[in-house]
């Protein structure tokens, strides 16, 4: 006899949220150490690559506003805007991120607020931001949707969301399990390998390829198409005023070739070009609310 419909649905309902349950429960406990890794790396090419993610915000903050940094990790974003006189709120959903980026503000000497929170359920009344930030933290979020609809409702003008997306030969790097920036025995393969997972992804009509998260699978981040980002911000109530690519990173060459990092510089002046916005490693979406 088949199961009443209405039960499995209430059964994928209750599936669904115990894995959102999940992945919120891992990133509670979970700190990523983004400022050592990353923002302070050794790797030149590395360094490079998440100091201009951050960098690429600053135009579109004015001194004065009050701005959130949904996801604030470590507080990095956080500490550059409110270096800029603005009054920022820096919000994450764990706790060893907090702490540091209360840390960090001390060390800089800027004054920043940091609290734990869900970016899903963002604990802020309606339109309390002037501006609103997201770097690369929604693809990680169980409900994209969800996540944008919050960032909606607690800005009265504008966002500014980074996320990662999945034309950039350094995306195709990590998606082949290498890194873009050394030079290892995968990295033969890798870039190869992460160009026909983004094909797949393509042809199975998927959002883009999902990498996972800190060797976890369960955990979602997922590199999306670029029109596949423009389209759900769009969805969520937001017009993009502009879309430019992150970093153009070209991997590997930068980091063994001085040369070459001259040109690197020189190709990412051209993240807003209609040819090169698609490309990046990532894309950010200047955005305004629509009433």
């Amino acid at each position: 006899m088949n199961e009443p419909k209405h039960r499995v649905m209430e059964g994928e309902q209750e599936a669904i949220a115990e894995a959102s349950d999940a992945v919120k429960h891992f990133y509670a406990t979970y700190h990523d150490t983004i400022s050592d890794k990353r923002y302070h790396s050794p790797f030149w090419l590395r360094h490079y690559v998440h100091h201009q993610i951050y960098a690429q915000f600053l135009p579109f903050v004015r001194p004065g506003e009050r701005v959130l940094d949904a996801g604030c990790g470590e507080g990095i974003l956080s500490g550059l805007v409110a270096r800029r006189d603005c009054e920022v709120v820096g919000q994450d959903i764990s706790a060893p991120n907090i702490e540091a980026a209360t840390a960090l503000a001390a060390e800089w000497g800027v004054e920043a607020t940091f609290l734990r929170g869900d970016v899903e359920r963002l604990p802020f009344p309606d339109d309390t931001f002037d501006v609103v930030m997201s770097s690369h933290v929604l693809e990680h979020l169980p409900d994209l949707q969800a996540g944008l609809a919050e960032l909606r409702r607690v800005t009265r003008d504008r966002a500014l969301i980074a996320m990662p997306t999945c034309l950039s030969p350094a995306a195709w790097a990590l998606l082949g399990g290498d890194t873009y920036w050394t030079v290892r025995r995968r990295s033969l393969v890798a870039t190869p390998l992460g160009a026909l997972r983004t094909g797949l992804a393509f042809l199975r009509g998927r959002e883009g390829p999902n990498e996972g998260y800190a060797g976890n699978q369960s955990v979602p981040h997922i590199w999306r198409f670029p029109w596949v980002m423009r389209r759900q911000i769009r969805d969520a109530g937001f017009t993009i005023e502009r879309f430019e690519a992150g970093p153009l990173v070209l991997p590997y060459l930068s980091e063994y070739l001085p040369v070459f990092r001259r040109f690197q510089r020189a190709l990412d002046r051209g993240r807003s070009l209609p040819w090169l916005r698609n490309l990046g490693y990532g894309s950010l979406a200047v955005c305004r609310k629509v009433d």
